[in-house]
């Protein structure tokens, strides 16, 4: 049985360009309630809340401004570890833990009304909440939201090119902390430090470049885009990253510059 919400969102927002209504449709194989968050990536602003009841789902938003958002959908655990009792047991304000399961996607009804919620695999319940507990486990799960939007496309191909660099840095740390673990088997216990420093960080340095180069290509072959200054925005916080990302900024034009000096 599909769930209809009919949801009107009046949002104000200075020099910002408004369009709709969308729709947003899909199929979460987990017993609802299921709680729905969207967040829009430029302002960090919750521009939309509700609660899914069944299944499968199907909502009518109106005025959004075109841009990046991010959705979560989150559910009750059942499951609490010991650590989280004792956070939750000092701080119960902050309710029961959650699973959680998100991603970002391009948003404009301009260029498309329809959206659609997408898993790469048929997930139960039971498959995603046990990934979703595991360590990195949830990076696995792929969920995204299409339409036929050409800049919706665009977005999700960054996406494709994100993950493959996420896996990559997974698969490089797994074959890391093994030698990690070796050393220390042997006691070599300074070689030990020294591999688990590098995988203290998020990013392995030889990874994170490598990325770095496909993002300023990508970005390049697409530069007249106009999901790519979103992406920019989102890439670069920092006056290293700046400089890292200049040959790109340096491409846009005058008008993109002044939009990004807006946003930060």
């Amino acid at each position: 049985m599909k769930y209809s919400l009919l949801l009107s969102f009046f949002l104000m927002f200075t020099r910002c360009e408004t369009s709709g209504p969308w729709n947003l449709s899909g199929e979460v194989n987990v017993s609802p309630p299921i709680y729905m968050d969207l967040f829009q990536v430029k302002t960090g602003r919750k521009v939309l809340y509700d609660t899914i009841k069944s299944l499968n789902f199907a909502l009518r938003v109106e005025n959004f401004e075109k841009g990046i958002y991010q959705i979560i959908l989150s559910w009750d655990r059942d499951i609490v570890r010991p650590q989280e009792m004792e956070r939750f047991a000092r701080q119960p304000e902050l309710g029961t833990p959650k699973y959680y399961m998100s991603t970002t996607f391009w948003l404009d009804s301009k260029e498309s009304n329809n959206y659609k919620l997408l898993f790469d695999s048929v997930y139960h319940q039971e498959q995603l909440q046990e990934l979703l507990l595991a360590k990195n486990g949830g990076e696995s799960i792929k969920m995204a939201v299409v339409s036929d939007g050409e800049n919706n496309k665009l977005y999700n191909e960054y996406l494709t090119l994100l993950d493959y660099y996420k896996a990559k840095n997974r698969q490089q740390k797994d074959s890391l902390r093994q030698v990690a673990t070796h050393f220390n088997d042997l006691k070599l216990f300074k070689d030990s430090a020294r591999l688990n420093a590098f995988l203290a960080k998020d990013w392995l340095v030889n990874v994170k470049a490598a990325l770095l180069q496909e993002e300023i290509i990508f970005m390049k072959n697409n530069i007249n885009r106009e999901v790519i200054p979103h992406i920019y925005h989102i890439l670069v916080n920092t006056k290293d990253e700046f400089e890292q990302y200049r040959d790109v900024y340096n491409l846009f034009p005058i008008s993109v510059k002044r939009d990004l000096a807006v946003w930060n």
